[in-house]
């Protein structure tokens, strides 16, 4: 079975094209990014996209995880974009828990209290 998490992250509409290249490039990781619900749109802003990913096995070294960490980190420290994506993961254990970037930032949050990650306003 292995340990599993849930995964939310939000791209901001100047870097959607960025991101499907790198997918384009990785079946792996557009595979992971259809699991669950799948990818969505025009969740927080026209032009954006949100994957949310529910029980998956989220860890360094899958080439999926990889390759989406890698986008995420680049375009927070790298291109110095922070506010152009925004990354949530909840493992198993309550204290596990990985928030980056500010996308989204007042709509795409962890509730401590029930360790879930919400969308708190759609438009």
């Amino acid at each position: 079975m292995g340990y599993r998490s849930e995964v939310a992250f939000a791209i901001h509409p100047d870097k959607v094209s960025d991101f499907l290249a790198v997918l384009s490039g990785c079946s792996e990781a557009y595979d992971l990014c259809r699991y669950n619900d799948g990818i969505k749109t025009d969740m927080f802003e026209k032009g954006d996209l949100f994957v949310a990913m529910d029980g998956v096995k989220w860890y360094e070294g899958n080439k999926s995880v990889d390759t989406i960490d890698s986008f995420i980190r680049k375009v927070i420290e790298d291109d110095n974009e922070p506010d152009k994506v925004r990354f949530l993961r909840v493992g198993e254990d309550r204290e596990d828990i990985v928030e980056c970037g500010d996308y989204a930032w007042d709509d795409l949050n962890v509730i401590p209290a029930s360790i879930d990650w919400t969308v708190t306003k759609l438009k």
